[in-house]
């Protein structure tokens, strides 16, 4: 390989992408994107952090990674949807969001808020647990059941102190 044709390759490893389509039904997530002028790669593979996933809209904007200046070896990495991300969020927040407005946001000295604008909030506790609204249940606080419209709720708690 020459001089030049080693700098080509360095060059194009890396280069914006637009998502069309994802697969998320096999063990790795799969793309297809719309990278430069006629360059439409097929069923790449999305890389996502542990403990996170996301299946991101269609036109979601992202960065396509040719590994070692290759075609065979590509990767995605995906920066989000212009429309649909959280703008003026303070320094040292965290914000998980969806296309429908929905939001968690991890406020730093200001706690959490849930934004659940375009559905429910709702907590599922394993089988014989309890759910403990400001606190733990067993750190001194008194505690009442939640009252719903059927009665009292028979392993949701507030606290009461």
């Amino acid at each position: 390989m020459s001089y030049f044709e080693h700098n080509d390759a360095i060059r194009s490893m890396i280069r914006r992408a637009r998502n069309l389509r994802v697969d998320d039904s096999g063990s790795q997530q799969l793309v297809d994107l719309m990278g430069l002028v006629g360059d439409l790669p097929k069923r790449v593979h999305r890389i996502q952090p542990f403990g996170v996933s996301s299946n991101p809209p269609a036109d979601s904007d992202g960065v396509l990674l040719a590994l070692g200046g290759r075609s065979d070896r590509l990767v995605y990495l995906d920066g989000g949807h212009k429309n649909f991300r959280p703008k003026s969020s303070p320094a040292g927040t965290s914000v998980l969001y969806d296309d429908k407005g929905n939001v968690i946001f991890v406020k730093g000295i200001n706690g959490i808020a849930i934004d659940a604008t375009k559905g429910k909030v709702y907590v599922k506790p394993e089988d014989g647990k309890n759910v403990y609204l400001g606190g733990t249940g067993d750190d001194g606080h008194i505690y009442a059941a939640v009252l719903t419209t059927g009665g009292p709720s028979t392993n949701v708690f507030a606290r009461i102190d």
